[in-house]
């Protein structure tokens, strides 16, 4: 039973990292290509005034609670055991809680649509109605909470994210093309913004679908069904730790916004697009092991898990450490060929991107273990902390530093909050009986590993401004020193086998 559980888990991450990757590329390359239409004909103000709108409505999608995280761990057991009834009301309930969700992000986007105007320092692009505008936008991010959204909790569960990803694929690509015509022939942004909606309805249509051809017993009737108590603590949970990520990433446009104005705020934007697509790379292989992860702690040992998750994390860090370094050596020649001078930040704060994006993808790995326990609860006052820090800090430092504070605001909270204190409660709540000593030194010695790596991989770049020799050198140097430095380590074999289970590599 074991190895057949083991088997299924590594078909299973198989499959969804697969088209998980085949979507990351889709969504990374597109939007790519429309940002940089929009800014050589419309004005880089355009995607200050996007990421404006991106960062109020993260805000009022707070109301979403994380919910459906919730629902996907209430779903395991019903769906192992077949049990179509449980599945139904929960679903039920589902339905109705989003419905009551879209009217709260609709309500409260129409409460802060007059203050647009005082949360941007400095003039509004010509000719544009940022009334008009925002409610576009407010309406594309709540519509489909009345639409089918809340049905993808039901893929996710079943280990099905891969039909997801290629609907949104799918959909990626159409409004994508459709939104870089409008930009090139007719350059209107109220179009493009529109284009979105339409996507949106389609893509709920196409999930609707894909539901109701899986899943033929579950229906859209009324549930009576009362929401467990541990559900309720899960929710709350969920729901600071939403407001901590708000904090972590909508506010800093805000306050970016809000003191050095729209242009800035595209400048951030820019060089935030490359982190998030960098990012989002290294997510698709953790958040494929999601399910699996959750499987595991539910038949397997706290002891085995511990090594899996020693393994796993050593294999992260060299994935987040070449990342780093190859952020760290590119970012700039990129910048000046895609943007130019004017629109790039300094050195300083282009390194400050590099360790923010390490330091929050090591956090990868343990968070799935913290998801599998669903320790959200027990994680509640590390979250309030993280985010009341990070809003303060954000606001202080980024008034004295600007770009830079708010970096170093979200560095600092990253590391001393989501880092330090969420481990020390994964450790006192599951492991145990582990060792987080052993965990620490591990995670010191990857650390270092990283910054003797892209240290001298940084130097080495620095003595060239051509970006394909740095490319080339990125792509080599960095892993053949990772090999060299992680070879010796205890877990490289154990490391090493889950990597070719996963290629099918005897």
């Amino acid at each position: 039973m074991s190895s057949t559980n083991s088997s299924s888990r590594i078909r299973n991450t198989k499959r969804i990292m697969s088209s998980g990757m085949i979507y990351f590329i889709i969504k990374t390359i597109f939007p790519f290509i429309n940002r940089t239409v929009i800014i050589y004909t419309l004005g880089s103000e355009f995607t200050g005034l996007s990421g404006l709108f991106s960062s109020v409505l993260q805000v009022l999608n707070l109301a979403e609670f994380g919910l459906s995280l919730a629902v996907v761990y209430s779903l395991y057991e019903p769906l192992a055991k077949d049990d179509t009834q449980a599945v139904n009301q929960i679903m039920a309930w589902l339905r109705k809680v989003y419905h009551l969700v879209g009217s709260v992000i609709f309500c409260g986007g129409l409460i802060a649509a007059p203050f647009l105007p005082h949360l941007i320092r400095g003039h509004c692009p010509d000719g544009i109605n940022i009334y008009l505008l925002f409610l576009i936008f407010l309406f594309d991010s709540g519509i489909s909470y009345f639409l089918f959204s809340y049905k993808e909790v039901l893929l996710i569960a079943d280990q099905r994210r891969d039909i997801l990803s290629k609907i949104s694929s799918v959909i990626k690509i159409a409004v994508n093309l459709l939104q870089f015509f409008a930009l090139l022939i007719f350059r209107n942004y109220y179009l493009y913004a529109v284009i979105l909606i339409c996507g949106t309805v389609v893509s709920n249509l196409l999930v609707n679908r894909a539901v109701t051809e899986r899943y033929p017993y579950l229906h859209g009737g009324a549930s009576h069904a009362a929401v467990p108590a541990a559900m309720k603590k899960e929710l709350i949970g969920l729901m600071i730790n939403r407001l901590s990520n708000v904090s972590r990433n909508a506010f800093d446009n805000l306050i970016i916004t809000a003191t050095l104005g729209l242009t800035a705020t595209a400048i951030y934007g820019n060089y935030y697009l490359i982190y998030t697509a960098v990012f989002s790379v290294t997510a698709v292989f953790s958040d494929s092991m999601q399910a699996s992860v959750g499987n595991s702690i539910a038949v397997r040992s706290e002891a085995q898990n511990f090594e899996n998750l020693l393994d796993f994390s050593m294999l992260y860090a060299w994935i987040a450490g070449w990342c780093a370094t190859a952020m760290a050596c590119l970012y700039q020649p990129f910048m000046m060929l895609w943007v130019g001078e004017k629109l790039m930040l300094s050195e300083g704060n282009m390194l400050l991107f590099a360790v923010y994006f390490y330091l929050i993808s090591m956090n990868h790995i343990r968070n799935q273990y913290i998801l599998g326990n669903a320790l959200w609860w027990d994680l509640k006052w590390v979250y309030l902390i993280e985010a009341a820090a990070n809003l303060l800090l954000n606001l202080v430092l980024g008034h004295f530093w600007g770009v830079t504070g708010v970096l170093l605001a979200t560095i600092l909270t990253i590391f001393f909050c989501n880092y330090l204190m969420c481990n020390a409660v994964l450790f006192r709540r599951y492991f145990r009986h582990a060792s987080i000593g052993l965990f620490y030194r591990q995670q010191f010695y990857y650390l270092l590993c990283t910054a003797v790596v892209c240290g001298g991989v940084y130097l080495i770049c620095r003595r060239t401004d051509s970006i394909f020799l740095r490319a080339g050198i990125c792509i080599l140097l960095p892993n053949l020193l990772y090999l060299l430095l992680f070879r010796p380590c205890s877990r490289w074999k154990s490391s090493t086998a889950i990597v070719r289970r996963l290629l099918n590599i005897k």
